[in-house]
């Protein structure tokens, strides 16, 4: 029997273990990528903690179709883009549903909502949004104002006083539906509250009509300005997708990014709903992977969700990060503590939700499980409970404030 030679390759981003011509992503977990999809697809809230944070902050799924090419990497903005300060994207949501993406392309690239971001990626700038392709390539402002060959006002929604999505609907029904003549909702930072509320109206706006804009895309644009290909290690892909027909191109992204950052994301197979009663999917298919990825079953955390909970101490929702243990990790002794919790600050201690509500309690809280709870299904952590005494966590049943 050959036996494979092994190294530990230093990324910057954890450590990769190569066998070979065989690269695991200790850190990743493509099973975990598509369930943290699925969930973010299903969320549909008001905004996102406040009235000034729109939706798309910290649920949807934002994505761009791409043409592979040894020309250019399909993940950095044309030369025109680039001039034109804004590129395209689209969002996806159990609420902002289509059938097809633009051209009828069939893979590209999914970001991290910006609230979700790891630490060190790049966060995006969303400009404004269109509830069916807006043309953006012939508009002024970044993509965002006026369409050259409009043949009514297409300037921004509100600059016309169209606030809702009925108001654009009745323009669009009036423009005989020519998406050249359409407005797109303004939904910059500095707009604040009218920003979460003109993106509410742009995804009502998709259901409205016999078959609403389920045959089109959407169409969201992003500052160029904001995404630095220079540092494409930092930039926030979070997957690379593929719909049918898609797969070998999906698979030439992921080893080109890889080749580049030394980054690993998974391939996800995405399918989009056919009709407004159906719901997109996204799944990981080891067999998809062009490089093959870790299995976190080798490890002790099969994986983790974020969670909101109620706690009866500060008397309002929070954060709580839900570990599933593998058979390894639930049998961990005293002597294995270390590794356990390193694994888990490997997979999720960069994430915003851990880091922005540290109290340094996540490792007292995991020996605490070790110590009373190791049967429990699932073991909640919150990253903002404080770092006291074994005994103080066990009498507090884990939960210390």
């Amino acid at each position: 029997m050959k036996m494979l030679a092994t190294s530990l390759i230093s990324t910057g981003f954890g450590l990769l273990l190569s066998y070979g011509s065989v690269v695991q992503a200790l850190e990743t977990s493509g099973a975990q990528v598509a369930y943290e999809l699925k969930t973010l697809y299903n969320d549909r809230p008001v905004n996102c903690g406040t009235a000034s944070m729109p939706g798309f902050l910290c649920s949807g799924i934002i994505f761009r179709a791409t043409i592979p090419s040894t020309a250019y990497k399909s993940w950095a903005p044309s030369p025109a883009a680039v001039a034109s300060g804004g590129f395209s994207f689209s969002y996806l949501r159990a609420d902002a549903e289509f059938r097809r993406l633009v051209r009828d392309e069939n893979n590209g690239f999914i970001i991290f909502p910006p609230l979700f971001a790891p630490v060190g990626r790049q966060k995006i700038n969303v400009l404004c949004m269109f509830p069916v392709d807006g043309a953006t390539n012939v508009r002024t402002e970044n993509g965002c104002g006026v369409a050259q060959g409009a043949q009514s006002n297409s300037d921004l929604c509100h600059r016309q006083g169209i606030y809702t999505a009925e108001q654009w609907y009745d323009k669009r029904v009036a423009d005989r539906f020519n998406n050249l003549s359409q407005c797109g909702f303004n939904v910059k930072d500095d707009a604040k509250e009218k920003a979460t509320l003109s993106f509410n109206e742009a995804i009502k706006a998709m259901s409205l009509g016999d078959n609403g804009t389920i045959h089109q895309q959407n169409e969201m644009r992003l500052a160029t300005a904001a995404w630095d290909v220079n540092r494409p290690e930092t930039l926030p892909i979070k997957a690379f997708f593929y719909l049918p027909g898609g797969l070998e191109d999906a698979q030439y992204d992921q080893r080109d990014y890889f080749s580049t950052t030394s980054v690993l994301v998974p391939v996800i197979a995405m399918t989009l709903p056919g009709t407004r009663a159906q719901d997109a999917s996204f799944v990981f298919n080891e067999a998809d992977q062009a490089i093959k990825m870790a299995n976190p079953m080798d490890g002790y955390i099969n994986y983790a969700k974020w969670i909101k909970r109620y706690d009866p101490g500060t008397r309002k929702d929070e954060w709580s990060l839900s570990v599933v243990p593998t058979d390894r990790g639930r049998m961990a002794t005293a002597e294995s503590t270390d590794a356990v919790y390193a694994e888990l600050v490997r997979r999720y201690g960069d994430d915003p939700r851990w880091v922005n509500n540290d109290g340094g309690g996540m490792r007292r809280q995991l020996v605490c499980h070790l110590a009373i709870s190791r049967s429990k299904s699932e073991w909640n952590m919150e990253p903002y409970r404080p770092d006291v005494s074994h005994d103080a966590a066990v009498a507090a049943g884990c939960n210390p404030h």
